[in-house]
């Protein structure tokens, strides 16, 4: 994979760097700590010298995602970042707040209702589950929900903006940097079909590669399949979907 933090469609997504209070939700435990893990190595390498705080209140956080991240982005995060299960309302100055599932328990959501906005941190990054009581009501903050597709590829949505992403244990990569050149080609065509002739059947998808490839159809078919599993069309009641 590509040892960059730098994803334009990401950033673009949550508004970064102006945005510095933004909440991935899912409800997939590892893709939460991924993402947590991720937006510390991308605050670290962008800032320097910033402090870390992680405030895990479920207590579930594995440092091995902290060194497998940090070993993929070259940061060096195991050591400069803090872990606690409580937050502490006097937080501030240089510091990242970085929080982990806050709508664990009663005691957890209280608290970080309680004291998150009294906190003066310069970036604020929660991972919570999906519905997030702990959020519920709570402005200011950007909430990204991410839902798994297929395997490793995971939409990323906002209330205005949705991308697709691939995410793994090591890291994050933008989708069409997966996709072999092949496979870049054929969406190409099919994005240009879209735009020459509207909304595109499967049937229809599957005539014009057949046709520009000059291969058989089923191929064409197979290679629908691929483009779909990546993530970068869907099908919806047998129509395709860019």
């Amino acid at each position: 994979m590509k040892n960059t933090l730098i994803i334009p469609s990401f950033e673009k997504l949550i508004s970064w760097p102006q945005n510095r209070r933004i909440a991935f939700i899912s409800n997939i435990e590892w893709v939460k700590q991924v993402i947590q893990s991720i937006m510390m190595a991308k605050i670290l390498s962008e800032i320097g010298n910033i402090e870390i705080i992680l405030i895990d209140y479920s207590k579930t956080f594995k440092p091995e995602v902290l060194e497998n991240i940090g070993r993929t982005y070259h940061v060096d995060l195991i050591n400069h970042v803090s872990i606690s299960d409580h937050l502490n309302p006097n937080i501030g100055g240089k510091i990242s707040l970085h929080i982990h599932n806050p709508s664990e328990n009663k005691n957890a959501i209280s608290n970080f209702r309680e004291n998150v906005l009294k906190t003066s941190s310069l970036y604020t990054i929660v991972t919570d589950v999906k519905p997030s009581k702990a959020l519920h009501g709570l402005r200011g903050v950007l909430r990204v929900y991410c839902t798994r597709i297929s395997q490793n590829i995971f939409s990323f949505k906002t209330f205005t903006e949705k991308i697709t992403l691939k995410l793994s244990s090591k890291g994050m990569e933008d989708i069409y940097d997966t996709l072999s050149e092949g496979l870049k080609k054929v969406l190409k065509i099919l994005q240009k079909a879209s735009v020459e002739y509207g909304p595109l059947t499967v049937g229809d998808a599957v005539t014009i590669i057949s046709h520009d490839l000059n291969i058989q159809r089923s191929m064409a078919r197979r290679i629908l399949i691929k483009l779909a599993r990546h993530g970068v069309i869907r099908v919806e009641r047998n129509s395709i979907i860019i």
